[in-house]
């Protein structure tokens, strides 16, 4: 199989636990959040509304514990927690390095992520990260959760456009594994990588995807661009 040339390969980004360390602000935002209104639960708690927008998770929330007037009053209170966390998390180990080896070969990048783009510029900023990225593709934008493909391709078909081509191949960074489910179903080549703060087993994540990592420390960009299958 002959080796594909960078330019025409693009690489989609999920955000948080897998771009930046995000997942202990979610874990003390939400919990902060909630307990305001006088529910108090564990981290665990959240798994049921992990595919879900930001928007939708807050409406899940009123239409769980029947707190806030609506989804859309807890959601203007949460964005007041996350956005100061946002600004503060730090990169994944490894990941500069990375990206800047990807950028040098002109590889185009981009986020596709279930968070607000408000709080994923925040974090990319704050973080170094975005001098690395095209833009960033929301769930909220393409219409359907994780659980569907639907944001990663938006995402690449923005590549595209921006590009005036298609690529190749695309390559879906990603730590959820539902997230490494749907991208997988729709052809992308995935690499996943384990998040410790977050709630996915270490052996689906390995399980869903083509190259697994622990830490981009690990990830060279060659091993990725000669990747055959």
């Amino acid at each position: 199989m002959p080796r594909i040339a960078a330019p025409h390969v693009a690489f989609i980004f999920d955000c948080d636990g897998t771009l930046v360390n995000s997942t202990p602000v979610w874990a003390y935002s939400q919990a902060e959040l909630l307990h305001r209104h006088g529910i108090d639960v564990t981290v665990d708690d959240f798994a049921q509304f992990e595919h879900l927008s930001l928007e939708d998770e807050c409406q899940a929330y009123h239409d769980t514990w029947g707190i806030g007037t609506d989804g859309e009053e807890l959601y203007r209170e949460l964005s007041e927690i996350l956005i100061d966390g946002y600004s503060k998390v730090p990169p994944r180990d490894g990941l500069l390095a990375f990206l800047e080896q990807a950028k040098a070969a002109g590889i185009a990048m981009c986020v596709a992520t279930s968070t607000p783009a408000e709080l994923v510029g925040s974090a990319l900023a704050g973080a170094g990260l975005d001098r690395y990225m095209e833009f960033v593709t929301t769930t909220g934008e393409a219409g359907r959760s994780k659980q569907f493909p639907d944001v990663y391709e938006l995402a690449l078909s923005r590549l595209e456009e921006r590009y005036g081509h298609a690529f190749e191949r695309a390559w879906v960074f990603e730590d959820a594994v539902f997230g490494l489910k749907s991208s997988g179903a729709a052809g992308f080549k995935r690499v996943g990588i384990y998040d410790p703060h977050g709630r996915m087993e270490r052996d689906e994540v390995r399980a869903n995807c083509e190259i697994f990592i622990d830490s981009y420390e690990e990830l060279d960009l060659a091993r990725v661009l000669e990747f055959e299958g």
